[in-house]
């Protein structure tokens, strides 16, 4: 089996302390990887529950001491900054609780799939704008949740992972969402936000490839480490994009479910006119968001 390896030398944000973090954080997930490709059960439990209690701690030291560094630099965008924090503190405890109540190799790909992609994309993209003083959300207004998703997409697939946007539409939505990997995300809290993303075949996997490394396999057959990590994809896309939505309100918490759906999907709950779909034209193929609002 190929050694797997998350750490790129883009990934650095210019704080030497901090980057050797990074680094022990992307190894210790590159451990998880490992262990949940091979090995018995037996083995992967004990294992995976030191790798757990390990980045509890180092997780709680590495963001107290990053908080502290965002705080001596005067950091514009510390308090969403934060936010990001406590989201993955919580999702680390979140999988400890299932590992002790019921382990399984199913459990321990999904919580490789879903940390590998958190931690890439938030050191990539978030952290990296510390030093420059940048906000994770920019600072205007938008009309229309089509304007946020265009603002929105471009951070990751241009941005981040060097995907050309060719072309983005706005569509009127027909009742389906077209893709062959469509990441459905539902993110609840005074209301219920239903943001669809369907990634074409070569978007994903050039997503996934960019991401940890390694190639995805067959795309109907996704093992749980690929369909965590696209689901957390889509999570992401999706709370950047409800983020701007809900730009100003506070005290408001939210809870996420991802699921994932291979060709197509349609629901005959979602009011076509109470939702915007954008589509983008990529060198890597095609990309359709749907976003609406319900209850």
């Amino acid at each position: 089996m190929s050694e797997i390896s998350l750490w790129k030398e883009q990934y650095k944000i210019g704080n030497e302390t901090i980057d050797e973090q990074h680094r022990e954080l992307f190894h210790k997930v590159e451990q998880l990887l490992s262990i949940a490709r091979t090995g018995s059960e037996a083995e992967n439990r004990r294992e995976c529950m030191e790798l757990l209690n390990f980045l509890i701690s180092y997780t709680g030291r590495h963001f107290e001491l990053e908080e502290a560094l965002q705080e001596s630099l005067g950091y514009v965008g510390m308090a969403e900054h934060v936010k990001l924090h406590e989201q993955f503190k919580n999702t680390i405890f979140s999988y400890k609780e299932k590992v002790e109540k019921e382990f399984s190799k199913e459990t321990l790909k999904q919580l490789a799939g879903t940390l590998m992609t958190w931690l890439a994309i938030h050191v990539c993209d978030c952290d990296k704008k510390i030093i420059k003083n940048q906000p994770i959300s920019p600072d205007k207004s938008f009309e229309g949740a089509d304007e946020i998703i265009r603002e929105v997409v471009p951070q990751l697939l241009s941005n981040t992972y060097g995907i050309r946007i060719r072309k983005v539409s706005t569509s009127v939505y027909s009742g389906h969402v077209n893709g062959k990997v469509i990441v459905r995300t539902i993110i609840s809290g005074e209301r219920n936000h239903v943001f669809l993303a369907g990634f074409s075949e070569e978007i994903a996997r050039a997503l996934y490839s960019g991401i940890s490394g390694m190639e995805m396999g067959p795309i109907n057959e996704l093992d749980s480490i690929e369909r965590s990590a696209l689901i957390e994809l889509g999570d992401i896309l999706a709370s950047y994009a409800v983020s701007y939505i809900i730009k100003g309100k506070k005290n408001i918490s939210f809870s996420w479910r991802g699921d994932i759906f291979l060709d197509e999907y349609s629901d005959s709950c979602i009011d076509i006119n109470n939702s915007v779909r954008v589509d983008f034209e990529t060198d890597s193929g095609e990309l359709e968001i749907l976003y609406c609002m319900a209850g």
